[in-house]
C-alpha cells in the first residue's frame, strides 16, 4: 500500500477486487424498501448458511456491539464497493436469530447507519448484490436464487422484480409477474 493511502486511510486496488455478481446477475430487484423488513424478509430468499455482507455505514454502538459479537471472520472476499475511507465491513451468518435481532437493532437507527453496500454470499458465490442500498439503485440476485424464492420475496415486500437485462435493445425473455 503506498503513503498516500496509509495516510488518507484509501482502500488498496488489491482489497477493491473479489467476488461480485458479474455475468451471473440475473434478476433485477428495485423499489422502496426498509431495512428491518428487508432483514426479515431475507429468510424467505437466501439458503441456509448463507452470509450477510455489510459495508460502510456509521452503526450505532448497539449495533456495532452486536455486529462485532456476531459477526465471523471473511469467508470470501467480495468486490468492495467503497474506496474512501476505508469501510466497516461485517460478514454476519445469514440466521434466522441474527436478521430478527439485526432488523430490531435497524427499527431505531437509519439503514445507511448500518451499510451503505449490502450483499449475500455462500460458499464464495454472490446471490445478491446491492451496491448503494436503499438509495434508487436495483439490487441484483444471481441466476441460482429459484424464481419461487424472488417471487416470494418481491411479494412480500411489495418490490419489483424482473430477469436482468445488461444489454440494450434485447427484451426480457422472463417472467413479468414482478413488473
Amino acid at each position: 500500500m503506498g503513503i498516500l493511502a496509509r495516510l488518507f486511510n484509501f482502500v488498496p486496488r488489491r482489497e477493491l477486487k473479489g467476488v461480485s455478481l458479474g455475468r451471473d446477475a440475473y434478476w433485477e430487484i428495485s423499489g422502496e424498501v426498509e431495512f428491518p423488513s428487508l432483514l426479515r424478509a431475507l429468510l424467505t430468499l437466501v439458503p441456509e448458511n448463507a452470509i450477510l455482507y455489510l459495508e460502510g455505514g456509521t452503526p450505532p454502538k448497539d449495533v456495532r456491539v452486536f455486529l462485532g459479537s456476531h459477526c465471523i471472520p471473511e469467508v470470501t472476499h467480495l468486490a468492495m464497493g467503497t474506496i474512501w475511507p476505508r469501510p466497516l465491513v461485517f460478514h454476519l451468518p445469514a440466521t434466522s436469530e441474527n436478521l430478527c435481532k439485526l432488523a430490531e437493532l435497524a427499527e431505531k437507527c437509519s439503514a445507511l447507519e448500518i451499510a451503505i453496500h449490502l450483499h449475500v454470499y455462500k460458499a464464495g458465490e454472490v446471490l445478491l448484490e446491492w451496491y448503494d442500498a436503499f438509495f434508487d439503485d436495483p439490487m441484483y440476485l444471481s441466476r441460482h436464487v429459484p424464481e419461487d424464492n424472488v417471487r416470494s420475496f418481491s411479494s412480500e415486500l411489495s418490490l419489483k422484480y424482473k430477469v436482468f437485462d445488461d444489454e440494450p435493445g434485447i427484451g426480457d425473455d422472463g417472467p413479468d409477474a414482478g413488473s
